[in-house]
């Protein structure tokens, strides 16, 4: 089976700068989206870092070792996050969410991180592939989301890794917070349903930005239409 995706990005209106970073590579069958945290400098260095590394990461050896090349990788810059955290001599974060989508034939991963999703439609249902590593609290700072995991620094190294297999006509959607904060899963489920991935990606793009769009957005869409 060979999938294709159409993503886009988008500041958003609040927020100057787009922390969020994203990669598709469709003949590799490898989709990332990454929501920076910790600042404009660092949540920029951490989301790129990432999409950065995996394109140019080489994988070889069957699907489980790919899984196994691919965690270790992101350990990797775990560390790599952490050494930038010490060098610093600031009481800084610096990290990001994750979710990767990797398909071989009928065969599919997600190794995701913090509150980035990824959906499926299937058989006129839609779900969430993944668990948000996140939690609501209500506290002195009012009510807020705050993640549970991230790659990030300081802190321990963190992953979820999900396998399943891959039904021809699936469809799956990554994303960041800033998208499905600002939709209805009943939107994103129309959008995954359209007549081809790059209406699809029109309709999500045009509902989210028909809104107050307070976050950075990243999207990717992938299907075989």
């Amino acid at each position: 089976m060979k999938f294709k995706s159409f993503a886009f990005t988008h500041p958003g209106y609040i927020r100057k700068i787009n922390e969020d970073s994203f990669y598709a590579s469709d003949e590799r069958g490898l989709w990332i989206v990454c929501d920076g945290m910790g600042g404009h400098e660092e949540g920029n260095f951490a989301s790129h870092l990432i999409t950065d590394i995996f394109e140019e990461m080489k994988m070889s050896g069957n699907f489980e070792n790919k899984i196994y090349l691919m965690n270790k990788q992101l350990e990797n810059i775990h560390k790599i996050l952490l050494k930038k955290v010490e060098k610093s001599g600031k009481n800084i974060t610096i990290g990001t969410t994750l979710i990767l989508l990797y398909i071989d034939e009928d065969k599919g991963v997600c190794l995701h991180s913090g509150d980035s999703r990824c959906y499926n439609l299937r058989n006129d249902t839609l779900s969430k592939v993944t668990k948000d590593h996140a939690i609501e609290i209500n506290d002195l700072y009012g009510y807020r989301k705050v993640l549970t995991s991230a790659i990030s620094a300081p802190g321990n190294f963190f992953l979820e890794t999900t396998r399943f297999i891959v039904k021809r006509n699936d469809m799956f959607l990554l994303c960041s917070d800033g998208l499905y904060d600002n939709i209805s899963n009943e939107t994103i489920k129309l959008s995954l349903e359209d007549e081809s991935l790059e209406k699809g990606l029109k309709r999500l793009k045009s509902s989210v930005l028909d809104t107050n769009a307070d976050d950075n957005i990243t999207a990717i869409l992938v299907g075989n239409k």
